[in-house]
């Protein structure tokens, strides 16, 4: 978030939209194992079930990842921080040399922490694989934490408030914005995104699921690539996530209307 970003959230903060109560922090894997760093070791995935290794950067850096099936199942390396969300270039399904098995990459850790590889297979199906990385601490390569570029730091939204404005920068590594909102009573909630410049991406995502969006928009609305909009019915009590993004996440600053519309059962 740049400057003006930081004074809005302060000005919406202050008008008395406040962080929600009970919002948990990220939830750590307790099914990843440790990943293996110089030497190869054997997984198992599945669908429903992928296989999960649990990093711990002291420092940022560079995590190299090489993955390869032992049988011919299509598989889908990335990278995700504690939320459970892919990083920026964090995500592999080149199948290298023509192997839909063959996956790999160097992902820059932006700051100490956990951090989380996954393995999966695409689409349906089983398959084992071999598995091995390395790690180069390069503190120099430390970036700041965007104030809401994760889910357990994303701002809180509201039924009835006024239109949220706000910019998004990732050549500054604000990629996008996180927004969670308690819905205080039960009907069909629309959330839209309005910007006269740049190309805009709109998800909602449930509580604690957030690598898979339950809806998405990229539909350039009116022919307008910042133009998106997410209908979605909710029931009393429940918590959405959404996330803004600036498509392919490269670029310059672009700013940005979130708008909210409420009609109740």
């Amino acid at each position: 978030m740049n400057t003006l970003g930081r004074l809005i959230r302060t000005a919406v903060v202050a008008a008395g939209i406040v962080a929600l109560q009970g919002v948990a922090p990220a939830p750590r894997d307790l099914h990843a194992q440790g990943l293996p760093l110089g030497q190869i070791s054997s997984g198992m995935t599945s669908t429903g079930a992928a296989a999960s290794y649990e990093f711990r950067a002291e420092s940022a850096g560079i995590l190299t990842v090489v993955i390869r099936a032992t049988d011919e199942t299509d598989l889908v390396l990335a990278v995700t921080d504690a939320d459970g969300q892919n990083l920026p270039e964090g995500r592999s399904d080149q199948d290298l040399g023509g192997d839909s098995g063959a996956e790999q990459f160097a992902v820059t850790l932006p700051r100490a922490g956990t951090y989380y590889v996954k393995v999966e297979p695409f689409g349906s199906g089983a398959s084992s694989f071999r598995i091995g990385a390395s790690w180069l601490g390069f503190p120099e390569l430390e970036r700041p934490a965007d104030p809401d570029g994760a889910p357990s730091a994303a701002r809180t939204i509201a039924i009835g408030q006024d239109p949220l404005n706000d910019s998004l920068d990732p050549s500054s590594n604000d990629h996008w914005d996180w927004l969670v909102l308690r819905a205080d009573r039960a009907g069909t909630l629309t959330v839209a995104t309005r910007a006269a410049e740049g190309d805009l991406v709109l998800e909602a995502f449930n509580e604690g699921e957030y690598n898979e969006a339950i809806e998405r928009s990229d539909q350039d609305l009116q022919e307008i690539t910042g133009n998106e909009a997410l209908t979605l019915a909710v029931t009393l009590g429940q918590v959405m996530y959404f996330k803004v993004s600036a498509f392919g996440s490269a670029g310059s600053a672009l700013s940005y209307r979130l708008l909210l519309g409420f009609i109740p059962d």
